[in-house]
């Protein structure tokens, strides 16, 4: 074989190997935003699992929708406390969606309908606090995130138990 053979050969699985390389490196490029994705959709359970999460939700969600800013402060420390926090955690929910961080759908079917009555309840309250602050994006990612959901009749869909009725878990390997 002469040496020309043997460069052109040499070259020839170099360019495979190349391609080889690249290949799996998409593959793996590919396993580690999944592994992101799920990492991220982790935590956001874990941030909505806590008490104080819990319990502000279920004290705001009996507030009737569109009260006030000023009648859910008369309510009390306890009500403003809690939208505070309500508020401040789906603010930043709303912006890792945005960003892509956390993926719209995964916020959607953990929160989709829980996003939507939250702000119907806290947007007076929003509202008159950029008001008086003079500061028009207080919450503007909690805003927008309710309105993605609103824009796509979040609270009109079909419930998970009704469209998934017939769901089967899928085969362990």
């Amino acid at each position: 074989m002469s040496w020309e053979a043997i460069g052109a050969l040499s070259a020839a699985l170099t360019g495979v190997v190349i391609a080889i390389t690249a290949f799996f490196g998409a593959v793996q490029l590919r396993q580690i935003r999944a592994q992101r994705r799920d990492s991220a959709a982790i935590e956001l359970v874990r941030s909505i699992q806590d008490d104080a999460f819990s319990h502000g939700f279920r004290i705001l969600l009996a507030l009737p929708a569109g009260i006030s800013g000023s009648d859910l402060r008369a309510r009390g420390a306890d009500y403003e406390d809690s939208s505070q926090l309500m508020a401040f955690r789906l603010e930043m929910i709303g912006w890792l969606v945005h960003r892509g961080t956390v993926s719209f759908s995964v916020v959607d079917e953990l929160l989709g309908g829980g996003v939507v009555s939250m702000w119907d309840r806290l947007k007076g309250w929003a509202n008159e606090t950029r008001e008086a602050q003079g500061y028009p994006m207080f919450l503007e990612w909690f805003q927008w995130l309710a309105e993605q959901f609103e824009n796509r009749s979040r609270l009109q869909q079909t419930p998970a138990h009704i469209r998934n009725r017939r769901w089967t878990p899928p085969r362990d390997l």
